[in-house]
């Protein structure tokens, strides 16, 4: 009897080492991926803010665009506009590549098991 106590208590010991490095493994995950997280929402925020500026720069070109004093200018405004849309167009890719990385890293994280908290990033876009 004591020695199937004794085995009983080693096991229970060796359960409890295992469910602890577990948990230890598992906390190391979530702040992980916490932190991806928290870095990516700070990405995709100062992005938000460029596409923004970008937005009233745009709205400004065009209407000075609008009343053009030489076709030098004119031109010169032309090729600033068409830089100010292409950039338009990269920022709203990497806007787009971030929020596919947070929908993945959300998605990792609900499929990573346990208790993972759930944390929701809704798209806000500047435009």
């Amino acid at each position: 009897v004591e020695r199937l106590t004794q085995e009983v208590l080693v096991l229970r010991e060796k359960v409890a080492i295992a469910e602890s490095r577990r948990q230890e493994a598992t906390g190391n995950r979530k702040q992980q991926l916490l932190l991806m997280l928290e870095g990516l929402v700070a990405e995709r925020n100062r992005l938000n803010e460029a596409l923004q500026a970008e937005r009233q720069l745009y709205g400004s070109l065009v209407k000075f665009h609008t009343h053009p004093d030489s076709a030098a200018r004119d031109h010169a405004l032309q090729v600033e506009l068409e830089g100010v849309h292409e950039l338009r167009g990269q920022l709203e890719e990497a806007l787009g590549r971030s929020l596919e990385c947070l929908s993945r890293l959300e998605t990792q994280g609900t499929i990573g098991g346990g208790e993972q908290e759930r944390v929701r990033v809704l798209p806000q876009h500047a435009f």
